[in-house]
């Protein structure tokens, strides 16, 4: 079937494809090829046959299906079992098995990189979502972050996308100097009642 230019209406047509790249979150990116037509006789160019989305669509696709392999891995490999993520997100048994069969949706792959960013938020789900098992493990994780700075009393941050750039640096300098031990959180629960303090 011939292509067309929508502006003149030659057939008298150039087809070329370039390599692209889309970004996925935890996952290698979707490549396809990108294809520009070129009529010889207007030099009008562009997606003439509408080719690119289905292409683009097929590629994001497939690799978000691969992320979701790539995630579970990476959970795996750190030593986070999938019955006990089934268990703790109240799942079906084998609904992981049916994640890594390709049965992907948005919520999954939501839930996924939230999990693989934040793989501690499933003791939070074991624990029924009890507000004083999340808050200490905020303050356990924060304290983990405070003291892998290469100064820990002198601390970095670092923001930044297309629309904010954020930066903060705060110095404990003004306080004596005092034991690494003490700069890590402490929390104390009392006993039988789940309750911090």
């Amino acid at each position: 079937m011939s292509t067309f230019c929508p502006a003149c209406g030659s057939d008298s047509i150039e087809t070329t494809k370039k390599k692209h790249m889309i970004p996925i979150v935890y996952g290698n990116p979707a490549v396809f090829d990108e294809v520009l037509e070129k009529c010889l006789v207007c030099e009008e160019s562009g997606d003439f046959t509408g080719a690119n989305d289905e292409l683009i669509d097929k590629a994001i696709e497939v690799a978000k299906k691969q992320s979701v392999i790539d995630m579970l891995d990476a959970l795996s490999q750190n030593g986070i079992k999938m019955a006990y993520m089934e268990r703790a997100l109240e799942l079906p048994t084998r609904t992981i098995a049916r994640w890594k069969g390709g049965e992907v949706s948005a919520a999954t792959l939501a839930l996924l990189r939230i999990i693989r960013t934040f793989p501690w938020i499933l003791e939070v789900a074991d624990a029924h979502f009890d507000l004083s098992v999340a808050n200490y493990r905020l303050v356990v994780e924060a304290g983990h972050v405070i003291l892998k700075q290469p100064h820990p009393d002198q601390i970095q941050m670092h923001f930044a996308n297309e629309k904010v750039k954020f930066s903060a640096h705060i110095t404990f300098k003004d306080y004596p100097s005092f034991p690494q031990s003490l700069m890590e959180p402490k929390i104390e629960r009392v006993l039988g009642t789940g309750v911090d303090k």
